[in-house]
């Protein structure tokens, strides 16, 4: 799976489209419309009490403000 970096461009239209999986590693896997597009490395906000972020397409995304991706087997 690719690494998205904060100069790749990820193609959405609305941050509702946009869900994670996290799986306690320092990266989480982006998804877009339900489809994984790559792992993208998360940072802490220190001055937001540590709130973990993602750096996507120029722009912070707090991963609070996003949906988790449901595994279904």
């Amino acid at each position: 799976m690719k690494r998205i970096k904060e100069e790749t461009e990820v193609r959405f239209k609305d941050y509702k489209q946009l869900s994670y999986l996290d799986e306690g590693e320092p990266e989480v896997t982006l998804y877009v419309d339900d489809r994984p597009v790559g792992i993208i490395k998360v940072w802490l906000d220190s001055e937001m009490d540590n709130r973990e972020y993602i750096c996507l397409n120029y722009e912070i995304v707090y991963l609070d403000t996003l949906d988790k991706f449901k595994v279904e087997w």
